[in-house]
């Protein structure tokens, strides 16, 4: 019973994993026959180059931990290897029989990946251009000293810089809601034990207009009352500016946000809205949550083509 528990929970991760990362994943190896081990690999993007190499045991995650390296890295140093292992049995250690690699391996994109974009769940200042200028030219050390440069306003409340669902309709623009109302699109809900998902997504090309589509989205009560609706937005200009809001479902956020860098979504803001039906879907509803707003980017027109025609590619093999 313990096998085939384990088995159902490798199984899970494994899709979830493949829905979260995509093309970085490649499975290496399945339960082809009663002696067959899974292994995948999941790629680092950054300068370092790094594929990480995961065998997950029979006894995972139950009793025993997955056995990982550093299959390919460019530059990483051997303490940088041994810690990467290390923290990946730190976290097993800690998750009590539970799956753990997303965690692990977002821990190791948090530190190599080279991403240059500006991350707004670390900055504290205001949403004007200037601000957010400074605040990224500071995060990426790049700062120059500009005898007529702005001065960065700092402010105490962190909600009018980042948009949130279920405040956004404390601040209201009626044009800007105007405009941007026809541009939203809605993607097909579907349902899975009684638990309904659905996608909405609309053009952004500043916090402000988040804000807007958010506070539309909340006047449909129906929208406002299910059990979460998680957003992630990426606005692409001179550098980039991202953040998500889970609402309750923890790491559907940041998954989200993930999905739009890889799909390389610009100017656009995600939210999947679910009603919950009082049955548990486990990590299914993370696949689901993927589903949902992927279809909607696609359906919406917010993908570029090349991304289009790739991911056609792959549904038809």
């Amino acid at each position: 019973q313990e096998r085939e528990l384990n088995v159902e929970l490798q199984t899970e991760e494994i899709e979830v994993l493949q829905s979260i990362y995509e093309d970085a994943f490649q499975l290496k190896a399945n339960f082809d026959d009663a002696d067959g081990v899974r292994a995948f690999t999941i790629a680092i993007p950054g300068r370092h180059a790094i594929q990480l190499l995961i065998h997950l045991p029979f006894g995972y995650p139950t009793t025993d931990a997955p056995v990982a390296e550093v299959y390919e890295s460019f530059g990483l140093t051997n303490a940088q290897r041994d810690q990467i292992l290390q923290d990946l049995d730190t976290i097993f250690q800690r998750s009590s029989g539970q799956v753990c690699l997303y965690e692990w391996i977002e821990g190791v994109r948090d530190v190599y990946a080279n991403d240059e974009d500006v991350d707004l769940s670390s900055l504290s200042i205001s949403d004007s251009k200037e601000g957010v200028q400074e605040a990224s030219r500071a995060t990426m050390g790049q700062e120059q000293e500009e005898d007529d440069a702005p001065p960065v306003s700092f402010i105490s409340d962190p909600q009018t810089l980042r948009p949130r669902v279920r405040t956004a309709q404390l601040v209201r623009d009626p044009e800007r809601e105007a405009r941007l109302a026809p541009l939203i699109f809605h993607g097909k809900p579907f349902t899975d034990r009684k638990s309904t998902f659905q996608g909405h997504a609309c053009p952004v090309h500043s916090v402000e207009d988040v804000r807007s589509f958010l506070a539309i989205l909340m006047d449909d009560r129906k929208i406002e009352r299910a059990i979460h609706n998680m957003l992630a937005y990426r606005i692409v200009g001179d550098f980039v500016i991202k953040d998500n809001d889970e609402d309750g479902e923890d790491a559907a956020g940041s998954k989200l946000s993930h999905l739009l860098e890889l799909t390389k979504a610009e100017n656009v803001a995600v939210v999947v809205t679910r009603w919950f039906g009082g049955i548990l879907l486990g990590p299914d509803r993370f696949k689901h949550i993927n589903t949902a707003a992927r279809e909607t980017l696609e359906e919406g027109g917010f993908l570029a083509a090349s991304i289009l025609n790739h991911s056609k590619k792959k549904n038809k093999k």
